[in-house]
């Protein structure tokens, strides 16, 4: 169960409130009085739960909730006593019952006199600025915006509207879309490693370009962008990038992509529309990645990637050739250790 002493519940709300919200059928008492949201198998009396992961069928029969999350296909293993709340995608649902419940919280606008704000800068409406933050010189700041404590916002950056700019996260050379959230620690718009190497040692590169940022897009803690050396690294609407992630000078990610923790990407590298790429994959540079492909954890990228594949291994492979090799490698590894 959330904590109260960090998310404020704004429930309680009817079973027949949330499903006309949310336009999903129900199997069982409509008028049942929901307060929570637990896991099955800690829910009680007046929480309602989910079910997606098969690996939980089991949990359902017991829990205790007052209503359950599913899909229609799992409605025979729930019990007569539960209200089921039927979709086509439960997980989603349970995300959008979350933000009812426990939705961000209406913040009154407070711009700190503790703040370091420019002249020329320019402040929206309904706006919080924390202890401490630094907005520069020519600097827009769009309406319901909220910038933590300790951030720096560089001359010239730009955010949307109803963006989260977390404590102590750092903005140069960048424009932020508009329903961003920029997690604490997230460094954008800093130098991309770029160096002429010459008989005399490196030459460093102006690094001229910046960073463009879509709208709806969530960048996690820690994560670094460069910018760009003459055209902009660019991350596309909707894009979510997990914490530790570094992106390279010039790379330009598509809409709708997911990138797990502790991947790399290499400068100038295009990654199409829908990729997701598991937690510590490896790209190299100059390469285009095609739209709606998977790249597995730990994959090491070093050639084009065709739309829609799914990659593996290092070096990457079609991931049924990794598979493959990786059943054999274990067959040999067997069958040597049966000869020593």
């Amino acid at each position: 169960m959330p904590d109260s002493r960090f998310f404020k519940n704004k429930g309680s709300f009817s079973v027949m409130e949330i499903a006309q919200r949310f336009n999903c059928e129900v199997i069982g008492d409509k008028n049942r009085i929901i307060k929570d949201i637990a896991t099955l198998e800690n829910a009680k009396e007046g929480d309602i739960s989910f079910l997606y992961n098969p690996k939980y069928i089991e949990q359902i029969k017991t829990t205790k909730a007052s209503a359950c999350i599913i899909d229609e296909k799992n409605i025979p293993v729930a019990p007569p006593h539960l209200t089921l709340l039927i979709t086509d995608s439960s997980y989603v649902l349970y995300a959008k019952i979350t933000s009812l419940f426990y939705g961000a919280a209406n913040l009154i606008a407070n711009i700190s006199s503790a703040a370091a704000i420019a002249k020329s800068a320019e402040i929206g409406e309904n706006v919080t600025i924390e202890d401490f933050a630094f907005v520069g010189e020519n600097a827009e700041i769009g309406d319901n915006v909220y910038i933590g404590a300790n951030t720096y916002i560089g001359n010239g950056v730009k955010i949307g509207d109803n963006s989260t700019i977390h404590p102590q996260a750092y903005l140069t050379y960048c424009t932020i879309g508009g329903n961003c959230i920029i997690h604490s620690g997230v460094k954008i718009g800093q130098d991309g490693f770029g160096f002429a190497v010459g008989k005399e040692g490196a030459e460093k590169v102006l690094q001229l370009g910046s960073v463009i940022v879509g709208n709806n897009v969530e960048i996690g803690a820690n994560t670094c962008i460069d910018r760009g050396t003459i055209e902009d690294t660019v991350i596309g609407d909707n894009t979510k990038i997990d914490n530790l992630v570094q992106l390279g000078h010039n790379v330009v990610i598509g809409r709708n992509c997911f990138v797990v923790a502790q991947v790399g990407i290499a400068g100038s590298t295009k990654i199409g529309d829908g990729v997701m790429i598991g937690g510590q994959a490896g790209i190299a540079g100059h390469l285009n990645i095609g739209g709606g492909s998977k790249i597995a954890a730990k994959s090491g990228v070093m050639q084009d990637v065709e739309r829609e594949q799914m990659v593996g291994g290092a070096p990457a492979m079609n991931i049924r050739d990794w598979h493959r090799i990786t059943a054999m490698l274990k067959k040999m590894i067997k069958g040597g250790s049966k000869n020593d």
